[in-house]
């Protein structure tokens, strides 16, 4: 018997020798310098990384729906809309959500008269659908000023691809009393905005404390060797659908860690505004939008992308209070006669709209 027990021993403790070292191993930084530099030579040692969730659905028979990448739909909307900032200094980083219904000024698409012209603006939403990530990222950095180094988008496949590695990292999250225990329930959690008590807003919010619960779970990989496997996973899930470069998300991390970044420290917020339905002449219907509250997202961005602390701005994770600005309460659903189209127009535009996938469509005089 103790025989016995003496080969198990020989058997066992090399085993866990050889699994620790592995671990070590594998937790453990390449040994070689870390380069914070690649995105800390941006202006002002800050980068902006645009995060976008697509509406993108699959296209004929759907493989492994989750797990790998199928055809998708060329054109789709950015349901998710939130600009990562990092202050590679003072490693700061604020989360800014931008919600779907925003109504902006795109370059090159819309002239709008003035600031508040809003029939002759776009939604947030529809811009991804008609220029893609690049004329969503002008059409962001106009909006707040400020420059976006790169933009990361997820669809249905890649969003579940890259919850399914980070997964055994994450455990079950808590967001807002609900559960999420898989790549589906994740989907589901940060599309959801039907049934939410703010509608939109809250998706907002969810999709906010979604990111920082991620960062939060997997800060502590790191550098490591694990950690930039998973890195690497991620940005090979997304594909063709960024910019942003393994090494400069390498890099990116070790440059927050060199500057003491703690993931308890994130900030978020929403962008302030109010919903209001308006008669847009680009499509001569009446949409659902959100108005910008402009003075105080001015405030917002001077707060939580541009580091001044000295600016009072609300965070809109909570029900705030702020100074809205009159025009937000004035009729923009109403539209003069000469200007709207006639019913054949009218009609045809809708159903244009429909083919492409714009939602939130109503016709004029009608509910959302």
């Amino acid at each position: 018997m103790a025989r016995a027990r003496f080969r198990l021993l020989a058997v066992l403790v090399p085993s866990t020798l050889v699994a620790a070292g592995l671990l070590l191993w594998l937790l453990l930084p390449r040994p070689r310098p870390a380069r914070p530099g690649e995105p800390g030579e941006t202006p002002g040692g800050t980068f902006n990384i645009l995060l976008v969730g697509s509406d993108a659905r699959a296209l004929g028979p759907v493989e492994r729906e989750g797990h790998a990448r199928n055809p998708r739909e060329p054109r789709s909307h950015s349901d998710v809309v939130i600009l990562c900032h990092f202050d590679l200094d003072s490693g700061r980083v604020s989360l800014v959500g931008l919600p779907r219904d925003l109504v902006v000024e795109v370059p090159g698409i819309t002239a709008a008269d003035s600031a508040t012209d809003f029939r002759k603006m776009e939604k947030l939403a529809h811009v991804l659908l008609i220029g893609g990530p690049p004329l969503l990222r002008r059409t962001v950095e106009q909006l707040l000023g400020v420059t976006i180094d790169r933009h990361v988008v997820f669809d249905f496949d890649s969003f579940r691809m890259a919850m399914g590695a980070l997964g055994p990292f994450l455990g079950r999250l808590t967001i807002g009393g609900r559960r999420i225990g898989s790549r589906d329930d994740a989907l589901a959690f940060a599309r959801r905005r039907k049934g939410l008590e703010h509608d939109d807003l809250d998706r907002v919010r969810n999709n906010l404390r979604l990111v920082r619960a991620i960062v939060e779970r997997t800060w502590w990989l790191g550098t490591s060797r694990l950690g930039e496997h998973l890195a690497g996973r991620v940005l090979a899930a997304v594909g063709t659908d960024t910019d942003l470069t393994r090494a400069e998300l390498l890099g990116l991390v070790a440059a927050l860690r060199h500057a003491g970044f703690q993931p308890g420290t994130i900030e978020t917020a929403v962008l302030a505004g109010e919903g209001r339905k308006v008669t847009m002449e680009r499509y001569g219907l009446t949409l659902w939008c959100y108005l910008p509250a402009r003075p105080e997202i001015a405030r917002q961005a001077d707060r939580f992308l541009r580091g001044r602390d000295d600016v009072e701005a609300v965070s809109l994770m909570a029900d705030e209070e702020f100074a809205a600005p009159d025009y937000l309460f004035l009729d923009y659903e109403t539209a003069p006669v000469e200007s709207m189209p006639d019913s054949t127009v009218v009609n045809t535009r809708l159903l244009e709209m429909r083919r492409l996938g714009l939602d939130s469509v109503a016709p004029p005089d009608s509910g959302r």
